[in-house]
């Protein structure tokens, strides 16, 4: 695994405090026991196989299955302890879970917790990963998810920015303002938007195109354009007024805050001592 992890015999070496060639030989080995070739080598690359792949994934399998075991034991002896891997978008400090996050490490002290904060989609289950937050609408899937708060979505702009351009009247004249745009998004050019009860969307450009919540936000202030996002990434700027609501009769409803987690981890007490903790 830690060859695959660290993409070569070399860093593995580095990452085990192990001799490469003594990492070489239990690759040798598990392939010659189970007859056959788990990687492809040679002096510049290394690639993992189907077979490999197939392997590792059963490794990790195995892996969260004892981790399960150490921590239904430490439950046993009214002890949590074990490890949590968490994933969440990198700007998610703003609903206040790094002080959740901490104050659940202090109470746990015997959990050793890794906090991934990353844009990008998780698939949490080949990663290992024990619980997602993710905000927003939810594909379907096999994987429990448990709602904890909600958080508004605002359209705003800077004072500066609205002096200049005006106040869009309806969010359909959107087409026509310069619009910051965040590509971190599912659907970045189009923005949605409620009229008598139904949901319609307008499509909006700009020459800002960015890809981090908080960044946008900024750009906003700085006047560049109008932005759409959820009030937690904003609100220090909107408390000063260097950011303003606009269009708020046309909001669509809050984004739903979730835990998301495999149903094979619902025998986790690490996890489910977590999950009880943050709600």
């Amino acid at each position: 695994m830690a060859v695959v992890d660290e993409k070569s015999f070399s860093g593995a070496s580095g990452k085990l405090n192990l001799a490469t060639s003594a990492i070489s030989k239990n690759v040798s080995d598990l392939e010659a026991y189970y007859e056959c070739k788990l990687l492809n080598r040679n002096t510049r690359n290394m690639h993992i196989t189907a077979e490999g792949q197939h392997f590792l994934d059963e490794f990790k399998r195995i892996l969260a299955q004892l981790n399960e075991l150490k921590t239904g034991v430490s439950a046993r002896k009214n002890k949590i302890a074990g490890e949590l891997k968490i994933t969440s978008p990198d700007n998610a400090q703003g609903l206040g879970l790094d002080k959740k996050i901490s104050d659940f490490i202090l109470q746990y002290p015997d959990v050793n917790v890794i906090w991934y904060q990353q844009n990008r989609h998780t698939n949490i289950v080949e990663e290992g990963i024990d619980v997602a937050i993710r905000i927003g609408k939810l594909d379907d899937s096999n994987l429990i998810v448990q709602q904890i708060a909600q958080v508004d979505n605002l359209i705003v702009a800077s004072p500066t920015y609205l002096k200049k351009y005006g106040i869009p009247s309806h969010p359909s004249d959107l087409s026509h303002f310069p619009c910051i745009i965040e590509i971190s998004n599912v659907h970045p050019w189009s923005w949605p938007y409620t009229e008598n009860n139904l949901q319609n969307n307008v499509a909006v450009s700009g020459k800002v195109k960015l890809n981090k919540g908080e960044t946008v936000a900024y750009f906003a202030v700085k006047g560049h354009g109008i932005a759409r996002l959820p009030r937690f990434m904003m609100q220090e700027y909107l408390d000063r007024g260097e950011l303003i609501p606009i269009l708020e009769s046309y909001y669509t409803e809050p984004l739903d805050i979730s835990l998301v987690y495999p149903k094979n981890n619902q025998n986790n007490v690490v996890l489910s001592t977590f999950i009880k903790f943050i709600r």
